[in-house]
């Protein structure tokens, strides 16, 4: 097993057990209601498959933003921004998307998020010279699934630790 898989197998067992170390007796109650906003920042793992090769690189992400509104208590309907920055060719460029998506807590803190919509690959724009030889692409479609627990919540903003699988051609 690499390194990466096991600090996954630990990010998640730590994950989980937050979520399940919850109780009601040391909650106060969460009113979630109308606009909800978010934006993360992180890192992780790229695998880009090009023409003639697989990589796996470090990519950072850009801030992962999420806008949305509350349908009910639990569920949330978001319009999600995920990307990342990766080297190709030694140029950085970005692969990010527009996702629709739906957030469900299954606990106070604990919620899930599945999604779908467009992907997008482009050069960082500081590094276009000329537009016409950018290589600009959007492919369909863009999927995404998380899971992550709320650390710290104020009205309408939450801060929180989460786990993303986000794929797109």
């Amino acid at each position: 097993m690499n390194k990466m898989h096991k600090v996954l197998i630990l990010s998640l067992t730590m994950l989980a057990n937050y979520a399940f170390a919850q109780t009601k007796s040391d909650q106060k109650e969460i009113k979630r209601k109308s606009l909800v906003f978010g934006l993360g920042l992180g890192a992780g793992t790229s695998t880009l498959n090009t023409k003639d090769t697989i990589n796996n690189t470090f990519s950072t992400t850009l801030p992962n933003i999420k806008v949305g509104y509350m349908l009910t208590k639990r569920l949330a309907l978001l319009a999600l921004l995920p990307g990342a920055n990766y080297k190709y060719n030694n140029k950085t460029r970005g692969f990010e998307a527009v996702i629709l998506a739906g957030q469900y807590w299954l606990k106070t803190k604990w919620w899930i998020l599945a999604g779908t919509g467009l992907t997008f690959d482009a050069p960082a724009f500081y590094t276009v010279e000329d537009p016409e030889k950018a290589g600009f692409y959007t492919g369909f479609p863009a999927i995404t699934f998380a899971t992550g627990y709320e650390i710290w919540q104020r009205r309408r903003f939450a801060l929180d630790i989460q786990y993303r699988i986000f794929v797109g051609n």
